[in-house]
């Protein structure tokens, strides 16, 4: 009856082990600015008009389609941690 009881026991153990998952840890994205502060800077800089904005986390940027202070259209490629301006290109 001892014997039982330890093999019920140590099953149940067992299967308590079995079904406790680990996930990977969290990426902190604390550090990436968002898409209204990216934004934010892009119209201190002049820009407006914005009709495309997509982050690029593979190459730590965000791609911009808007309108420059002269009003062409430019694709814009800004730094996706500090906002910095890394490229701008007529569209």
């Amino acid at each position: 009856m001892k014997f039982k009881l330890f093999v019920l026991s140590v099953s149940s153990i067992g299967l308590f082990f079995m079904s406790t998952v680990h996930a990977d840890p969290i990426e902190k994205t604390s550090d990436v600015i968002s898409i209204p502060k990216a934004m934010q800077i892009l119209e201190k800089g002049g820009y407006y008009d914005f009709r495309k904005i997509k982050v690029v986390r593979e190459y730590n940027e965000i791609e911009v389609d808007a309108l420059n202070k002269d009003g062409h259209r430019v694709e814009i490629e800004m730094d996706l941690y500090t906002g910095d301006i890394m490229q701008e290109q007529l569209d």
